[in-house]
């Protein structure tokens, strides 16, 4: 009996001291799958070119807008289009680089159906969005013969932004809006709720922002150089930008800024590196290209398990922004240990909203891709060596008034 008992207050110590040892405990927001896209070349297939000695050479871009995916895939040389439930509305396609369509083929003649195969000449497939009003947004790559070298950026400009309705082809966006100049790298597309196109370009020195009206006229162009980045004063720091994102409902940039300083060994004075000091998101008005204030991220430090049965340590995981939705709340996520993934919603004035944990199986999967929707829907293509999982987590019901 005394064993017993010594055994259950043993079992009772270590279930607190794990307890402990992960911080403050938080609720899980489930994870919903809702379809799977297997490898191979048909149309509801995805060919994410799996050699495991080889990088990724073209993007796979995920975008949700009112419960359909779009998913545009660079090795594929197309854009699916997938409802909730896994099946398969569109497609727009090489024709040179695919089969021909069998479950979208077209329909008889006086036959009337949604589900089309709409053939288009895709030469590098990138980021993908989708507005209100059901327009394409799709990136792809000029021919070398019609790309620019820009001499004062030092880069080549080969990219532009084509765009579909309906399956027709409608032009393309470039730096002046219909038919411009090429963009330079870009980033990431988005689309505001009030239709408004935004595209987000990185060169070597700076990010440049293009913001458009729904029929692609230019209504702003944002430089913002990495050597001139806000940073808090005092101490030199070094200052990182993550990355940069649109507010859906106001002409407005919030951008992601990490900030770090030389490490120094108060014992020996020796320099070991650097050491992240803080973060912040900070706001910049697209019309007049100022930065309005910032709020800062809190640090998402955790206890573990260290060497001894009571030694703990801490390891301070870093906060990757994921977006804003309408109302003004950041949604942020940082890898943890194993499959567990922290999820902040931050408030506009910086409080704390919800933290809940998620799941994603890192070490299972080829790569990820994440989207954020307006309205905070967090939805996620996870690839692994026999195909692709779409996922979401509800994260509207976390901003839900009740």
């Amino acid at each position: 009996m005394r064993r017993h008992l010594f055994l259950s207050a043993a079992a009772a110590l270590c279930l607190l001291f794990f307890v402990r040892c992960d911080g403050k405990s938080r609720d899980t927001l489930p994870r919903e799958e809702l379809f799977s896209i297997s490898l191979g070349k048909m149309e509801d297939q995805i060919d994410l070119f799996l050699l495991p000695q080889a990088p990724f050479k073209h993007k796979t871009s995920l975008f949700m807008r009112d419960g359909t995916f779009y998913i545009a895939s660079g090795s594929s040389f197309k854009v699916m289009e997938f409802s909730s439930y896994g099946d398969l509305l569109s497609m727009y396609y090489n024709a040179d680089e695919n089969p021909k369509p069998v479950i979208l083929q077209n329909p008889a003649e006086g036959a009337v159906t949604n589900r089309r195969a709409h053939p288009y000449s895709f030469r590098q497939v990138g980021e993908v969005a989708v507005s209100s009003s059901k327009v394409l947004y799709v990136e792809d790559r000029l021919p070398d013969e019609r790309a620019v070298y820009d001499d004062k950026l030092g880069i080549v400009l080969n990219r532009i932004v084509l765009r579909f309705q309906g399956g027709e082809y409608q032009g393309y966006l470039g730096q002046e809006g219909r038919g411009g100049t090429p963009f330079p790298y870009i980033q990431s597309l988005a689309v505001s709720n009030r239709d408004e196109v935004v595209v987000l370009c990185r060169a070597m020195t700076s990010w440049i922002v293009y913001w458009y009206s729904p029929t692609g006229d230019l209504l702003s162009t944002v430089h913002i150089p990495l050597d001139r980045l806000p940073a808090p004063p005092g101490e030199k720091l070094f200052a990182n930008l993550e990355t940069i994102v649109p507010d859906p409902d106001e002409r407005v940039l919030h951008l992601k800024l990490d900030y770090y300083q030389e490490g120094v060994d108060s014992s020996t004075g020796i320099k070991y590196g650097v050491e992240e000091i803080t973060s912040r998101i900070y706001r910049l008005n697209v019309s007049t290209s100022r930065f309005e204030g910032f709020i800062d991220i809190p640090k998402n430090v955790r206890k573990v398990k260290g060497g001894g049965f009571f030694e703990t340590r801490e390891e301070d995981h870093l906060y990757e922004l994921l977006g804003v939705v309408s109302g003004g709340n950041f949604y942020l996520r940082s890898r943890e240990e194993g499959n567990t993934h922290q999820l902040l919603i931050l408030q506009r004035d910086g409080k704390v909203l919800r933290r809940r944990a998620i799941t994603v199986e890192d070490s299972q999967l080829l790569f990820s891709v994440f989207h954020l929707s307006s309205d905070g829907i967090l939805s996620a293509l996870l690839a692994s060596d026999t195909g692709a999982k779409i996922v979401w987590w509800r994260g509207d019901s976390l901003i839900r008034l009740p």
